[in-house]
């Protein structure tokens, strides 16, 4: 069991490790985010410092650029220099220019002594290929021998440099020193503007490399690094590296970022860092190794991942040691708990899901069987109250232990019952939904029985229990306030019922029987308050009837009965067969108000009068027609849902709507049967025209006005009836009779057209032509020719 519960994917073992191995990276992650920080920080500082120290460098070294243009500047403004570059003299005086270019010569002297920091500077002048030096002038050739001359800077280098056009900048070169010996320099070269193609001349300014280095060689960042001083086509003027930079060097980085990470071919790894001149154009450049650049931080991420690892390893047994302890007691739940509740084979289980389940589970049973034990009190209890009500206790056991027992106290001096009959429940069902109408009738039961036993003990004690789809209310009152019982109990049903109606929908007719004395005399009130709500059907729905107010009436009836006398019965019989609403409604009304008028008639004559006044209705049909076609077999459910109003305006309502379809029913058989008489009348008229046409079709006087005079009706009207049934009018009638007879004297050989004119009552031949050949579309003559044909 415990190995199944700890090695399983959903053992709570693994939840806790995952826990303790989250808790024990916490402060892991929070040591590589301080790492990180930390690496940052120090890195910003080393940059910062490197930046301020590439400042130091640029400072010192535009220092002494400056003074090269200075110097330059000077040179190119010199009164003597414009004049023999510029000047048309020489064109008049040639002679003169040698002696011109000395003095030149001996005037640069004087710059020299000036910058003390420039090494050495010259013109070179292309119209007569020569080089002014300070104090003396040299050709090309022999300058470029003394000045230049070497393997590294060839003579072809120096004179493309020399006539480059409209060139201004810094570049590398070397020297011949002093001491005969070959030195690497910086030159700012600036040329003049040109002529025939080249520049009229080129100043030269050098200063030397160890110069500049000696300048800066006490910097800190010269100690642990390289420092490069490029020109804007990243040529190096000026480098402290001994050796040569790596030959794969990223020149081209240095016009993209500031600082950079590179590594040679040759696995070495650099940090590089640069700014620029923003007056000289010229690039300083740092390029320190990675393991100079990283060492303070390489201390602090071994210190770091060497607390990592302690703290990993001692936390981790920790956890072990821990893990194991926390979990023997829950272990021996599980085992505790397994006894009772079977585990399933080959499922993975949470040791706590399985408590939780197995709490749960015996939760759950203690509630259900509380549960049915409280439900099962209440049925019985209420089956206590249900035989004490209608007086059916058990003999046998006491009343008193029976109350004990049930939980009950009625132990207060008056008794009384009270009924409540639910009228209208529909809104209150309409709000319940997803619910069947069983359900939602028992939640209807129970919010009315609880509120209910919550009005009655607040003074007083109550006890409510079912009885045939009413709520009957022992109510056990204690009157010392000096307050009528009568009154209390109006109280308590009047709250009741508006707090129903008003929270809930529930509308509620409550009967309340009179206060008695001892609990013997429950049964009794119980049947006062039964014979109180029969008089619902007098007095209508939501009310609240009181058993002492109603009594007078139940010996008050009218001896001769209800009002409903024949007289008055026929009239309602014969409104109803001819269909008259209006007059069967009137008769109604009087008969109700007659009755009910006072104090009324009592339930037992209010349902005679009711099946009095259904038989009516039933005569009526019956009269109108058989009972194959009655009304009531046409609509099943009128006579029940009159006999199960339970008001009489209830059964007014429907005697209403019966009345208006009882009515509409008989008008329409009526109707019907007046229409079928007056179509038979019809049919016999028209019978008896086509009769008397026949037998005098020979009369010459017979036309509409001797038919109408012989039927004793006007002509036109005679005539339209005709055509309305039959389709045509009596004249067209009476030619078509008189044509067919022609027809057959015409068939005789000795008849003429003229004698079969005569015989069929025409005195105009030429009349019966026309009515011949409008009926039949041919001639009397042709038709005789086509007959003896």
């Amino acid at each position: 069991m415990r190995k199944k519960l700890i090695f399983n994917g959903q053992s709570i073992v693994l939840t806790w490790s995952i826990s303790y191995i989250v808790i024990l990276l916490l402060p892991v992650v929070i040591g590589l985010l301080v790492y990180v920080e930390s690496n940052r920080t120090l890195k910003e500082e080393i940059q910062q410092a490197n930046d301020s120290l590439l400042k130091q460098v640029r400072e010192v070294m535009d220092n002494q650029f400056k003074a090269m243009e200075q110097l330059n500047f000077e040179i190119t403004w010199n009164v003597n220099v414009q004049e023999l570059l510029y000047s048309n003299k020489y064109e008049t005086y040639p002679k003169d220019l040698p002696y011109d270019t000395y003095q030149i010569a001996k005037s640069f002297s004087m710059y020299k002594t000036s910058y003390p920091l420039i090494d050495s500077f010259y013109v070179y002048l292309n119209k007569n290929q020569s080089v002014i030096l300070p104090t003396t002038v040299r050709s090309k050739d022999f300058a470029y021998e003394t000045l230049h001359q070497s393997d590294e800077f060839s003579f072809s280098s120096w004179q493309m440099i020399m006539k480059r056009s409209n060139f201004k900048g810094f570049i590398p070169m070397y020297r011949i020193g002093d001491d005969n010996k070959l030195r690497k320099t910086v030159a700012y070269i600036s040329t003049y503007p040109f002529e025939h193609d080249q520049p009229l001349a080129t100043n030269v300014i050098m200063i030397d490399q160890s110069r500049i280095l000696g300048a800066i060689q006490n910097m800190e960042i010269f100690n642990k690094g390289h420092v490069l001083i490029l020109n804007e086509q990243n040529q190096v003027l000026a480098s402290s590296a001994e050796g040569t930079m790596p030959a794969d060097f990223p020149y081209a980085n240095l016009d993209l970022a500031t600082n950079f990470y590179f590594k040679s071919n040759d696995g070495e790894k650099y940090e590089v860092f640069n700014i620029q001149s923003p007056r000289s154009k010229l690039k300083y450049v740092s390029i320190m190794p990675s393991t100079t650049y990283w060492q303070k931080a390489s201390h602090i991420r071994n210190l770091t991942y060497l607390s990592m690892l302690i703290s990993l390893l001692g936390g981790g047994i920790l956890t072990f040691f821990f893990l194991r302890r926390n979990y023997n007691p829950v272990r021996r739940l599980v085992h505790a708990f397994s006894k009772k509740q079977v585990l399933e084979s080959g499922k993975t289980y949470n040791e706590f899901h399985f408590i939780q389940e197995a709490v749960d589970s015996t939760l759950i049973e203690m509630a259900d069987f509380k549960s049915k034990v409280e439900q099962h009190r209440h049925i019985v209890r209420s089956h206590f109250v249900e035989k004490l009500l209608k007086g059916k206790l058990d003999g046998k056991i006491p009343i008193a232990e029976a109350l004990t027992t049930f939980d009950m106290k009625l132990d207060r001096k008056e008794f009384a019952v009270m009924l409540f009959v639910t009228d209208k429940s529909e809104t209150f069902f309409d709000r319940i939904t997803n619910t069947s109408d069983e359900e939602k009738w028992k939640l209807l039961q129970f919010i009315v029985s609880n509120v209910v036993e919550e009005l009655v003990s607040q003074q007083h004690r109550g006890y409510v229990a079912e009885i045939d789809d009413t709520l009957a209310c022992l109510v056990n009152l204690s009157m010392e306030d000096g307050r009528s019982a009568k009154e209390e109990l109006l109280r308590i049903a009047g709250e009741a019922q508006s707090f129903l109606a008003s929270t809930y929908d529930i509308h509620l007719t409550i009967a309340i029987s009179n206060v008695n004395a001892h609990i013997s005399s429950v049964p009794q009130a119980f049947l006062e308050a039964l014979d109180a709500m029969t008089y619902k059907l007098v007095m209508g729905g939501h009310e609240i009837l009181a058993y002492h107010d109603l009594k007078p009436h139940t010996h008050c009836d009218n001896p001769s009965g209800y009002y409903y006398p024949m007289a008055v019965e026929q009239q309602f019989l014969n409104a109803l067969k001819f269909g008259e609403l209006a007059d069967a409604r009137q008769i109604l009304r009087e008969v109700m108000e007659k009755n009910y008028e006072g104090t009324g008639i009592s339930v037992s004559l209010t349902k005679c009068l009711m099946m009095g006044l259904v038989s009516t209705i039933m005569k009526s049909l019956n009269d109108t027609g058989g009972m194959q076609e009655s009304f009531f077999i046409r609509n099943p459910k009128q006579l029940d849902r009159l006999m199960n109003a339970k008001t009489v305006q209830d059964m007014e309502l429907q005697l209403d709507d019966m009345l208006a379809q009882v009515c509409a029913y008989t008008a329409a058989k009526r109707q019907h049967a007046n229409s079928i008489t007056k179509q038979k009348a019809l049919q016999q008229l028209v019978e008896q025209v086509n009769t008397y046409i026949e037998h005098n079709y020979t009369d010459v006087n017979l036309n509409v006005t001797m038919i109408g005079s012989h039927f004793d009706r006007k002509a036109t009207y005679l005539s339209k009836l005709f055509k309305d049934y039959v389709g045509e009018g009596l004249l067209d009638r009476i030619n078509k009779v008189r044509i067919e007879k022609s027809k057959q004297l015409l068939r005789g050989k000795e008849q003429s057209v003229g004698d079969a004119a005569y015989g069929v009552g025409f005195n105009d031949i030429n009349a019966f032509i026309r009515v011949f050949k409008k009926v039949e579309g041919i001639t009397p003559g042709k038709y005789k020719e086509m007959i003896e044909k």
